[in-house]
């Protein structure tokens, strides 16, 4: 479908760090996200290097992920939670919009922008407490 939110190509690779349980990724070369319709000029960049631990579902939950699944839409989200140009709702709604470009199932989509919803904010507590 032509005008559509859409990313560019990206290669994750794995650190052999992990946080909170869940393996950690680097993206190699940075991927850029295009928002909305064909030449909206809204994008957001994720820079070389970022780590990323994938989407955050709970425990029972991961089943349904495979390694690799919604991998970019959840390092664009990640990268918009540490810009802090950008609220927690403004942030949530393109990780959405991110899923939906993915083509994440919709009622996986669904659980998961419950769940960041319900999330509170790690990168705004530590840059709040800096």
């Amino acid at each position: 479908m032509a005008g559509v939110s859409s990313f560019t190509d990206a290669t994750f690779e794995p650190t052999g760090e992990r946080r909170a349980g869940r393996a950690l990724y680097r993206i190699v070369e940075g991927m850029r996200f295009d928002i909305g319709f064909l030449g909206s000029s809204l994008s957001v960049w994720v820079p070389p290097g970022f780590v990323t631990d994938g989407p955050s579902v709970p425990v029972w939950l991961r089943w349904a992920l495979p390694v690799g699944r919604m991998i970019k839409a959840a390092a664009v989200h990640d990268c918009l939670r540490e810009d802090l140009r950008f609220s927690k709702l403004e942030g949530d709604a393109i990780f959405l919009t991110a899923m939906r470009a993915e083509r994440t199932p919709a009622w996986l989509r669904e659980l998961a922008f419950v769940a960041v919803r319900l999330n509170g904010s790690r990168a705004r507590a530590a840059a709040a407490a800096s």
